[in-house]
């Protein structure tokens, strides 16, 4: 941070988690400067909102308006960080800070971060292995990506987030109906702008996790590796998560090892990061792995369970300061959260009611998650 006052960092449209890291940075001494819409689903809540220094609000899907005003408050007084408060903001964030000779992300690979397909094309040139996939920017290029990936697949729009859209097909017909569905879209959550490009991924059967990150002076740092639980395919809707998850050690390692090399593969040199994986048969396989951190509160579950927190450690990580000691503590603690769907979910934005539990144990934690989806009668 600059001598004689606070950093002043810009958090661009914070969302989920990035509503906790406005007070988290005014906790470390920062000036946050709050970038929003200030409208709709682009509101922050005031709870949230009352520990920023500054508020300007503009269109934050305009990258252009973004960035005047973003460059205005750098010339009036240096800015030490333009970090993104959600996903689809990464690569603006990067292109800002780079612009502005700022700690960052290299723009294109923010860009490799952002979308699923250039993240696929990215690691397929590094020969890391990973799911057989197909990008497709047209209905006739859905019978070549079928005779590449084989069915069942996974169809999935290449620029959303929150499994918007993302489904399991079993059938020629099924893949196509829903290559459709994706390039009829023209906005989706956040009235951001959505190409209508999909891709297509081989189906891969195994446990998934997520590893829970971030990257210091170049180097991958692991805070915990999550369990995750799905709802009912042929959606992949989360319902819950357990911190520290459930993995032998040996996968742990093996997974671990692969994740390294799909961050260095991305470059992703600073920053928090939420990479999902599956355990196969032919090992580690990403799902796909986001420069943020995790969402559904995975956060407060690895503060309640390790007493890490990653809100903290996201800004200092962007700020290329040391984030210490992220060791676990002495006594093991567990802690989940369950998600109530509804009979049919599709994707984050059909889930009700959530319940959190800890434990002494990863089998106590289920046990209590479980106690509480059958008094919630789900």
């Amino acid at each position: 941070m600059p001598a004689g006052g606070p950093g002043r960092v810009v958090l661009i449209e914070p969302v989920s988690s990035g509503w906790r890291m406005i007070r988290a940075g005014h906790e470390l001494g920062l000036h946050v400067i709050v970038v929003t819409a200030g409208r709709g689903e682009r509101t922050v809540p005031a709870e949230h909102l009352r520990y920023a220094a500054e508020v300007h609000l503009v269109d934050t899907n305009d990258d252009d308006q973004v960035a005047r005003l973003v460059c205005g408050l750098h010339d009036r007084r240096p800015l030490a960080a333009v970090l993104p408060g959600f996903e689809y903001y990464v690569p603006l964030a990067a292109r800002l800070g780079s612009r502005l000779a700022l700690p960052s992300l290299d723009p294109e690979a923010a860009l490799d971060l952002r979308f699923k397909h250039r993240m696929r094309q990215a690691l397929q040139r590094q020969g890391i292995p990973q799911p057989r996939f197909h990008w497709v920017a047209a209905e006739e290029d859905v019978l070549p990506a079928l005779d590449r990936t084989g069915l069942p697949c996974v169809v999935k729009p290449v620029d959303l987030a929150g499994s918007l859209m993302v489904r399991k097909v079993r059938e020629p017909a099924e893949a196509l109906r829903a290559v459709r569905e994706i390039r009829r879209m023209r906005t989706a959550d956040l009235e951001r702008p959505v190409s209508g490009d999909a891709l297509i991924e081989e189906y891969v059967e195994g446990p998934e996790y997520s590893v829970e990150g971030f990257v210091e002076a170049g180097r991958m740092r692991v805070v915990c590796i999550t369990s995750k639980f799905l709802g009912p395919e042929p959606y992949f809707v989360e319902a819950g998560h357990i911190v520290p998850g459930s993995i032998t050690e040996p996968d742990r390692r093996i997974a671990l090892a692969y994740v390294d090399r799909v961050a260095a593969a991305l470059r992703l040199d600073r920053g928090p990061f939420h990479a999902e994986l599956r355990c196969t048969l032919r090992g580690p396989m990403l799902m796909e792995i986001a420069a943020r951190l995790g969402g559904d509160r995975i956060p407060d579950l690895v503060q309640l369970a390790l007493g890490v927190d990653l809100y903290r450690i996201a800004l200092l990580s962007h700020l290329g300061l040391s984030a210490g000691d992220v060791g676990c503590p002495a006594e093991a603690r567990w802690a989940g959260i369950r998600y109530f769907l509804p009979s049919e979910a599709h994707s984050f934005a059909d889930r009700g009611s959530y319940a959190i539990a800890t434990g002494s144990s990863y089998a106590e934690t289920l046990s209590r998650l479980d106690e509480l989806a059958a008094v919630a009668g789900r």
